[in-house]
């Protein structure tokens, strides 16, 4: 290994020798030092070894619980040589069960009763209290390239992959979003995230690697447990999907604006988010750095939008993370000019090694050193990329494609409309292939729903007729995974 760049795990630990008493993660009403999370580190890992016979590659399936014992156990696998497969703790039988066919995990670790399943189980308290001990050295022939974690991807628009990423990447990515975003040794996060997913878990690196200090909020299940956090631990930052801000915004922001003068940064991500909700945010807290990210699993935090200093691109999705190189390019592979739609491409050392165990995907997907998102976009004059569409989310209307953010963002300018998502379905007459079929959850404006005609014709002023949605139906919430994606794939069915 050559460079600065260090495995995610060493970073954190050299963090130990720093600032030992440092509080590294606030949880349950605990408070863990980084002294604390090495020596746990470095028990769980001597453990895993010697008690259950983990070796270099094999796979370690922990449930992402929020709490101080799955972090620890997550940064010793990768001390032992293992590759983490994090999964949701309140996961389905039938997803688990297709995680486990497919990574064979060594060892499951969780603390929750899981479906019957060959694969040894066992808690983390049998690691964390595993009473051994270890240190640096046993870090010595760490290979940076090889395989650090399997994240499957939610699969709202079809089966799950599972991503392979190597701890150059992870440490990469971090580099990239610290960068950026200015997280310093002093920040103090309030995280209310799932850590099963790429961007909750990407918080948890960042964070501990740089020395600050991680609070675990279990799940963005309403406003008052946020922002008790904020205030309690005097809180710094914070990282929410665009569903959490609506909620906090849904007082006209007046709880959240109390922390104006406290909050230093924000990061969103994970779905797009309404350019109204972007501008009543950075009327709340006008003074903090308001970041949104753009990426995959396969690519974290690829571009980024920082809401006060674009505030003429609220629209798009941003410019390149420092580190990284975005272009468009045409079906042929081609890169074309500013303007022009074509499938975004991503390259940059943050990149996944592939699919596990799916050498045709991989590819397919990553080629010459670029990884084909399938996203279509395009970039303007200035270095902004603008997203059309979504891998998976493009409506094929007789042949011709559009691109359901379009119709969204319209619809969302009316309001009585406080949400939209547009989806294809079959067409029922046979004619188009597919329909454009429009969900819509109602403002908070007093007064009638607006009438489909009506919206219909706000779509006509803007739009090619063959994009205006032939169905409208309201609902009471958009459907989202666990990680705040819109669930496309549920609205499909009902929309048949």
């Amino acid at each position: 290994m050559t460079g600065e760049l260090q495995p995610v795990v060493r970073q954190v630990l050299a963090q130990a020798e720093r600032s030992p008493d440092k509080p590294a993660i606030i949880a349950d009403g605990r408070t863990v030092s980084y002294a604390g999370i090495a020596s746990t580190v470095f028990a769980a890992a001597a453990a895993l070894k010697a008690k259950f016979g983990v070796q270099d590659g094999d796979r370690v399936a922990l449930a992402a619980q929020p709490h101080a014992d799955f972090v620890c156990v997550y940064f010793a696998a990768h001390a032992a040589g293992a590759v983490c497969v994090p999964f949701d703790p309140q996961i389905g039988d039938a997803r688990f069960a297709e995680i486990v066919n497919r990574a064979a995990p060594l060892l499951i670790v969780s603390d929750s009763v899981l479906p019957d399943a060959a694969t040894r189980r066992i808690g983390f308290d049998e690691l964390t209290g595993a009473g051994q001990t270890g240190s640096f050295e046993a870090l010595a022939d760490f290979d940076f390239d090889a395989p650090a974690d399997i994240l499957f991807t939610t699969g709202t628009t079809g089966r799950p992959k599972g991503v392979v990423l190597s701890h150059r990447a992870l440490a990469t990515a971090c580099s990239h979003i610290n960068s950026f975003i200015g997280t310093r040794n002093d920040s103090v996060e309030v995280l209310p995230l799932p850590l099963s997913h790429s961007f909750g878990l990407g918080r948890v690196r960042s964070i501990l690697s740089i020395g600050a200090t991680l609070v675990l909020v279990p799940g963005f299940v309403g406003a008052a447990r946020i922002l008790a956090a904020l205030r309690e631990f005097r809180a710094t930052g914070f990282a929410s999907v665009p569903s959490g801000i609506a909620i906090l915004l849904s007082d006209q922001g007046t709880a959240l604006s109390r922390f104006a003068a406290q909050l230093q940064y924000i990061e969103i991500g994970s779905s797009a988010m309404p350019i109204e909700h972007k501008r009543r945010l950075m009327a709340v807290l006008p003074d903090t750095r308001i970041c949104m990210h753009y990426g995959l699993t396969e690519a974290s935090r690829s571009a980024f939008l920082s809401f006060h200093n674009d505030a003429d691109r609220l629209g798009s999705i941003g410019r390149p993370s420092p580190g990284v190189d975005l272009r468009v390019v045409d079906e042929s592979g081609r890169a074309v000019g500013d303007g022009v739609d074509g499938e975004i491409e991503i390259r940059g050392g943050h990149l996944m090694s592939g699919y596990w165990r799916e050498p045709e995907l991989t590819a397919d997907t990553l080629r010459d050193g670029w990884l084909r998102t399938g996203d279509l976009g395009s970039r303007d004059t200035p270095g902004y990329y603008h997203l059309k569409a979504r891998s998976g989310d493009i409506i094929n209307v007789g042949g011709r494609k559009v691109a359901p953010t379009e119709i969204e963002a319209i619809l969302e300018t009316h309001p009585g409309v406080a949400e939209c998502v547009c989806v294809g379905v079959p067409d029922p007459q046979g004619l188009s292939g597919e329909m454009i079929s429009a969900f819509l959850v109602a403002g908070t404006a007093k007064g009638e729903l607006p009438k489909f005609s009506e919206l219909a014709t706000l779509l006509r002023q803007a739009l090619e007729p063959y994009k205006i949605p032939r169905k409208f139906t309201w609902i009471d919430e958009v459907p989202r995974s666990s990680s705040g994606k819109v669930l496309r794939t549920r609205l499909r069915a009902e929309g048949k």
